[in-house]
């Protein structure tokens, strides 16, 4: 399966806190979409994931080579003094985000440890639910949605994150939970045509229909990033934003409203831009730079992007907890997170990582001087788990009008 974002990571709350304490779900038989919130949700450029990849990346000549040359008897021992398991399955969905994730994470953990990382599945948040529920255990590293990564949901479902293995000063702000650590991040973005008229300076821009005419897209699926999009352009201050002021927020979207084109997929947004047809868009800033790469007159607008995090944690018991902690604490540390970038379009959660200087400009991480928020953070997260069905029947209810 490749690797996108066609749903908002927020959509499931509602559901998922009300059941934390009903039977668990059974494990799916197919792999899961985004929506269930378990894959990697890095969105790819449209050049790179679509798909015609295997859906399990297979494991790297460098990995292999690497574990059968270090002896299991060698290997260091986890934290907490018991030896290494002598494999961990973690979850790579294939494609060449997994063939990216393979090089930068799983190779260099077996080098490192010698340990052999097996590549698994999606797995649904249903199946990590089913996972502890059961004890039956099928991956040791998994990629768990928003709302499993905060309480209470996070205690119930994932071990607590070891951070004396981690430089969490290291990490940025917002990207770690007690439960979770952002492998990598993507953002929201401002992109838009430049040969439509002049070119937007600021985030408040892509409101202004009279100095700056023309359609605008909106995802449709992730009223979270639209609603904070639009209170940032009304003023509202990043630390400011909580508790989401929506109508505030759809207010400042009436002034656009007969101008909006929403787009159901991230390649559907990324028609918009490349056709012409809408000026604006706010979307995943590597379908603005995919788009600009392959020849399109469009640029990107860095002020106001809205950055998620690709979580990563383990499953509540799981027998191999301490290697995956170490496996977590390999890929997030200064000198492997930033390997990613090498390959792929996901920025660093380290920002002491060094990231490809060939893409430096492309990465969310290196517009940190500019206004952003980080709206998979624990704060936000919470606040939009237990609001959730507010929030998306009031949004639904001003769409629909």
């Amino acid at each position: 399966m490749s690797k996108t974002r066609s749903v908002l990571l927020f959509v499931t709350m509602a559901a998922l806190i009300l059941s934390a304490c009903a039977p668990s779900a059974p494990a799916q038989t197919s792999a899961p979409t985004a929506a269930a919130g378990s894959a990697p949700t890095t969105a790819p450029a449209a050049t790179t994931a679509a798909g015609s990849a295997p859906t399990t990346a297979p494991a790297t000549a460098a990995a292999t080579a690497a574990a059968a040359a270090t002896p299991l008897a060698t290997q260091a021992p986890a934290a907490n003094g018991a030896p290494l398991a002598k494999e961990i399955v973690y979850t790579n969905t294939g494609g060449d985000w997994g063939t990216c994730s393979a090089q930068a994470f799983e190779d260099t953990f077996t080098k490192k440890y010698g340990v052999k990382v097996v590549e698994g599945p999606a797995v649904s948040d249903g199946q990590l639910r089913a996972m502890v529920d059961t004890g039956n255990y099928t991956e040791d590293v998994v990629f768990p949605s928003v709302g499993f990564v905060v309480d209470p949901l996070g205690a119930k479902y994932l071990e607590p994150i070891d951070y004396t293995q981690i430089q969490q000063s290291e990490l940025l702000p917002g990207t770690f939970t007690k439960y979770a650590v952002a492998q990598d991040l993507f953002s929201f973005a401002f992109g838009y045509r430049t040969d439509q008229g002049p070119a937007p300076t600021k985030w408040e821009d892509f409101f202004d229909t009279t100095k700056f005419p023309g359609k605008r897209g909106l995802v449709s699926w992730d009223y979270t990033t639209v609603i904070i999009g639009a209170l940032l352009a009304d003023g509202v201050a990043p630390d400011k934003l909580l508790p989401l002021d929506y109508n505030r927020a759809f207010k400042k979207l009436d002034t656009i409203k007969k101008d909006i084109v929403w787009y159901d997929t991230g390649s559907a947004g990324q028609d918009l831009l490349t056709s012409g047809e809408v000026r604006f868009i706010q979307i995943y800033a590597n379908r603005i730079t995919s788009a600009r790469d392959g020849g399109a007159p469009v640029g990107i607008l860095w002020d106001g992007q809205i950055i998620q995090a690709d979580y990563i944690g383990i499953p509540k018991g799981d027998p191999n907890a301490a290697t995956a902690m170490k496996f977590i604490a390999n890929d997030v540390s200064a000198d492997v997170n930033g390997l990613f970038t090498n390959c792929e379009t996901g920025a660093p959660s380290n920002t002491k990582a060094t990231v490809n200087p060939a893409k430096r400009s492309d990465f969310p991480t290196s517009h940190l001087d500019q206004r952003y928020v980080v709206s998979s953070s624990p704060e936000i997260a919470a606040y939009v788990a237990q609001h959730v069905d507010e929030i998306s029947n009031a949004f639904n209810a001003w769409k629909g009008q």
